[in-house]
């Protein structure tokens, strides 16, 4: 699948899983190795005798000197999705596309990260109308923790179901914005998560995750996490605590919905497009 295209006004490699990982560590100072992988990375013209060959360099410079990594994933209710990771050095950036045909791996300067994740990020102009329900159920949360996201859909849209008994808008059993978006599947999730390169290794410096219909955005967390939160934990808590309730307590949880605006969500995620 290697492949090196130079037509543009800087490269990108189309990679496969397998050579991306090669790629990676030949990046980040390891040997070449001699094995399928590498060979079919040499024939493309990405690798060479010394490590990364010089026309591929500069879609890698920053996964060489990377002290952050940032990995956005965007789902939406339709089944349709998207995912980007960069890996941020003091410099420049590599960014990372997952596409159908594979990893397309590019190189930016640092100062264009933002600008990147921009349009990726659940970030717009909403009327904020917040009418609940504010508390998914459980089952929401051993869907998230598996993935099964075709799973997620019917559940929300179950869940709409149960909740809108033919009242009016706004009142006890009647629809609400969040329900609307549910049954007619116009919700997107948002996975985001960042890593720092410390002295013992990555470790993970930042998570959070969200919800969205065309009219609010909410934060989605753990009941544990929401509880601790509300008892003055800091904000940073999320990525400390992450899932430790339900592991401990071998249970899933519920799952808080805590409105946000996207100047919110932005001012949370902003340092996360720079080194660390």
């Amino acid at each position: 699948m290697a492949h090196l295209d130079t037509g543009g006004y800087a490269p990108v490699l189309i990679l496969g899983d397998a050579e991306w990982l090669t790629v990676r560590a030949v990046a980040a100072g390891g040997r070449v190795p001699d094995d399928r992988v590498a060979r079919r990375l040499r024939r493309s013209g990405i690798l060479d005798d010394d490590g990364i060959a010089p026309q591929a360099v500069p879609a890698l410079h920053g996964a060489a000197g990377a002290t952050r990594h940032l990995d956005v994933a965007r789902f939406e209710g339709d089944g349709s999705g998207r995912r980007v990771e960069a890996w941020i050095g003091p410099r420049r950036a590599t960014l990372v596309k997952h596409e159908q045909d594979g990893f397309h791996v590019y190189g930016l300067d640092d100062c264009e990260v933002p600008s990147a994740f921009a349009q990726l990020l659940d970030i717009g102009p909403r009327y904020n109308v917040d009418l609940g329900p504010r508390v998914l159920p459980e089952r929401v949360y051993e869907l998230l923790d598996s993935g099964d996201l075709d799973a997620l859909a019917i559940e929300l849209e179950d869940l709409a179901r149960r909740l809108d008994q033919g009242a009016e808008p706004g009142e006890l059993g009647g629809p609400t914005p969040l329900t609307e978006g549910f049954a007619h599947r116009t919700w997107t999730l948002s996975l985001i998560s960042t890593e720092a390169l410390r002295a013992d290794g990555w470790e993970l410096d930042g998570a959070l995750t969200t919800l969205s219909v065309p009219e609010c955005l909410y934060e989605l967390l753990p009941r544990s996490v929401a509880d601790a939160l509300d008892s003055g934990a800091p904000p940073e808590a999320p990525a400390s605590m992450g899932t430790a309730g339900a592991e401990e307590s071998g249970e899933p949880e519920e799952m808080v919905l805590a409105m946000m605006t996207s100047l919110e969500l932005w001012a949370r995620v902003s340092t996360w497009f720079f080194a660390a």
